[in-house]
């Protein structure tokens, strides 16, 4: 394509800059200088006729940039699977760039596969993956963490690859894969229910107003507490503390801080203090796997790795 309407050095720079966040980090990522990044990026928006990125620190890609991003990643990935396939993983080459000069051996980077995974599932059901991804040697994970209601964007965007999110619709040129759903279950600590009035026996299920007890956040994208406070009719917004992390957000409710809605997958590892809020029903918060449509090996791989995780908390 170098001689196509976009050059493929060009795309490649734009997506380096982003990954990056700067020009300078995506010049050094290229092996070029920072003006010639500047200067394939320049060509390519001038050739397009559109602004693609905001330079701003760190880079963002504008509307016009998401669609050429997405292309770069998709590139990426065919380009990198191609090769495999015409090839295979080591192949003899003449000493230079890209063999081992000892061994006449060249040297393939692993495939880059980006994905958006909620904080939650990262803690707990996600976790097995590692083990899958670490016998993999012809790919990469990098992950975006996001709240399972915010994630599509990063498909959108071209930022991923696939995403796990709570949306069951997809996007033009997707797929869509139901991988289950987290139960979560709203919960405080005992000394924390008895300082604001309400003494818990064993086994019991404390009835409290919960437009006045303190209550953990995980972050401003996430709407979970709200969300129960709104089933079980409270109004009043209680004294928030905000944890952005998925098991200090969990030690913050078991320390006694607030009130908070943590996955089952969790429970099981905290204190024996903690306590269900009210007779409510719990929250189940339905995962879908969002991936691009295509035909690529090490996708497959991965989907199927998600479906055999997920697959335990069922």
């Amino acid at each position: 394509m170098q001689n196509g309407f976009m050059n493929i050095d060009h795309v490649k720079a734009l997506a380096a800059v982003v990954d990056e966040g700067t020009v300078e980090g995506g010049a050094f990522v290229l092996g070029v200088t920072p003006s010639a990044t500047s200067q394939r990026i320049r060509t390519l928006e001038s050739r397009l006729g559109q602004v693609l990125i905001r330079r701003t620190n760190p880079i963002t890609v504008t509307e016009a940039g998401e669609a050429v991003l997405r292309y770069a990643r998709e590139i990426e990935l065919l380009e990198s699977e191609t090769l495999d396939r015409l090839h295979g993983i080591d192949i003899d080459a003449p000493d230079g760039i890209g063999a081992d000069s000892s061994t006449g051996v060249r040297r393939r980077e692993p495939t880059v596969l980006r994905i958006g995974v909620n904080a939650d599932s990262l803690s707990t059901w996600f976790r097995p993956i590692f083990a899958e991804v670490a016998e993999w040697d012809d790919a990469v994970i990098r992950i975006e963490v996001a709240d399972q209601d915010k994630a599509l964007p990063l498909l959108t965007s071209g930022e991923v690859l696939g995403t796990i999110t709570s949306a069951e619709t997809g996007g033009y040129g997707t797929q869509v894969q139901k991988l289950g759903s987290m139960r979560y279950v709203a919960v405080a600590t005992k000394g924390l229910l008895s300082k604001y009035g309400t003494d818990v026996g064993v086994g019991s299920v404390a009835e409290v107003d919960l437009g006045s007890l303190p209550m953990v956040n995980f972050g401003k994208d996430d709407d979970l507490q709200f969300t129960y406070l709104r089933r079980v009719g409270t109004q009043t917004i209680p004294p928030v503390s905000v944890v952005p992390s998925s098991w200090e957000f969990a030690a913050a409710v078991e320390a006694g801080v607030g009130w908070g809605l943590i996955p089952i997958a969790q429970l099981g590892g905290l204190s024996k203090d903690l306590v269900p809020l009210s007779s409510e029903p719990n929250i189940d918060v339905p995962l879908y796997w969002h991936h691009w449509n295509l035909a690529s090996e090490k996708l497959g791989r991965l989907t199927e790795a998600l479906h055999r995780a997920a697959a335990r908390m069922r």
